[in-house]
C-alpha cells in the first residue's frame, strides 16, 4: 500500500471512530489515533497564520483533522516545556524547604508558577476545542449516513453549514490557543534557564 493510501485508510479509520462517539464517550482514545498519522505538519505556522488573517477555515472531513493535528503537534511542545517548568519548580521548593528562600528564588518560583497556571488554562481550552470539533463532526457525519465510508470522496466531505458554524467557533478559538502556545513557549524557554542557574546556585549552597 502506498503512503498516500495508508494516510487515506487512517484517517478515514479515524473519522469512522469518530461517527461512533456517544455523548458519554471520552474523544481521548480518537485524539490519540489522529496523533499517530504520520502527516506532514512542516509547514502549520504558515498555514495557520493564513487561516487566522483570512479567517477561511477547512470545511472538509480530512482537513479538519490535520488542522486538529496542527494544534496537537504545538501541545505536545508546550507540553513538554510544562512538564519541565514543574520539575524546575518542584526542585527549587524542594532546597527553600529546608531554608529561608532568596529573592531569586521567590521571584523564580512565582513567575514559573504563574506560567504554569496559563499553559493549564490553555490545555483545559484546548480540550474544549477538541472535544467540541469532534462532536460536531461526529453529528454532521451520522445525519449523512456516512458510518463505514472511506476513500477521497468520503475525506474530502464537506460539513453541512448546519453544523460548519459551531466547528469554525471552536477552531477560531483553537489558532488563538495555538498562537498563545508559541508565545508562552518563548517565556518558558527563557524561564527553564534562569531557573537552572538558580538550581545551580543552591546546590552550592546546600
Amino acid at each position: 500500500m502506498s503512503s498516500a493510501a495508508t494516510l487515506e485508510k487512517d484517517y478515514s479509520d479515524c473519522l469512522n471512530s469518530i461517527i461512533l462517539l456517544e455523548p458519554a464517550d471520552s474523544v481521548s482514545m480518537i485524539l490519540k489515533k489522529l496523533s499517530s498519522i504520520p502527516e506532514d505538519v512542516s509547514f502549520r505556522d504558515a498555514i495557520l497564520t493564513e487561516m487566522d488573517r483570512t479567517k477561511v477555515f477547512p470545511d472538509s472531513l480530512m482537513k479538519i483533522l490535520i488542522f486538529i493535528k496542527f494544534i496537537q503537534v504545538e501541545r505536545e511542545a508546550a507540553n513538554s516545556l510544562y512538564e519541565e517548568s514543574m520539575s524546575r519548580y518542584s526542585t527549587i521548593n524542594h532546597f527553600t524547604g529546608k531554608r529561608k528562600s532568596t529573592d531569586d528564588e521567590v521571584k523564580i518560583k512565582k513567575t514559573l508558577t504563574d506560567f504554569i497556571l496559563k499553559i493549564e488554562a490553555l490545555f483545559e481550552e484546548n480540550d474544549r476545542g477538541d472535544e467540541g470539533i469532534l462532536r460536531e463532526m461526529a453529528l454532521c457525519m451520522k445525519e449523512s449516513n456516512l458510518s463505514g465510508s472511506s476513500g477521497r470522496e468520503f475525506l474530502n466531505f464537506k460539513v453541512s453549514s448546519s453544523f460548519f458554524p459551531q466547528i469554525q467557533s471552536f477552531m477560531e478559538k483553537l489558532i488563538l490557543v495555538y498562537f498563545e502556545y508559541k508565545k508562552n513557549a518563548v517565556v518558558l524557554k527563557r524561564l527553564i534557564r534562569i531557573s537552572g542557574f538558580i538550581i545551580e546556585d543552591a546546590e552550592k549552597r546546600n
